[in-house]
């Protein structure tokens, strides 16, 4: 697959399903192993159609596209990255590395001197490649259920 020719954009309002789809979808296959069953539909139900149209009205969310498919995404909650995925046949093909270094680039020029992120334990990997540092190991509650995770901080 071409990974050389991705162009990062804005979300929108119509990319709201396709990208619930991808992150979810993501889940089904990357983080169910890290994640008991409650868990995953919690994760489902936070990353619905409907609450992804809701994160693209109140975040920075911004799409990877090759030949005009959707390929990943990444968001930006104050100076928290959010929502950073990537769709499971572009995995470690580029495609996060273009979308952190987007987000870092956006941060930076509008003012951020740090960005932080909750990372699960699949993502680690790519964090520590990518210069984040560790602060510590946490859990987070969305609707009630607890998610190991791990905060990380990167100086811009």
């Amino acid at each position: 697959m071409q990974t050389n020719n991705i162009e990062i954009r804005k979300a929108e309002s119509i990319d709201a399903e396709e990208l619930s789809n991808l992150i979810c979808e993501n889940a089904e296959k990357i983080l169910k192993p890290h994640y008991n069953e409650k868990q995953l539909e919690i994760f489902i139900r936070y990353y619905s159609k409907d609450v992804m149209l809701d994160k693209i009205q109140n975040q920075i969310v911004f799409c990877a596209e090759i030949n005009n498919q959707i390929v990943g995404t990444i968001a930006l909650e104050k100076n928290f990255v959010v929502g950073f995925y990537t769709k499971l046949e572009y995995l470690n093909q580029g495609v996060g590395k273009k979308l952190m270094k987007h987000l870092e680039n956006f941060a930076k020029n509008n003012g951020m001197r740090n960005l932080k992120l909750a990372a699960s334990p699949e993502g680690l990997s790519f964090y520590y490649k990518n210069d984040w540092l560790k602060i510590k190991d946490f859990v987070i509650e969305y609707y009630g259920v607890g998610f190991e995770e791990t905060l990380m901080e990167k100086k811009l």
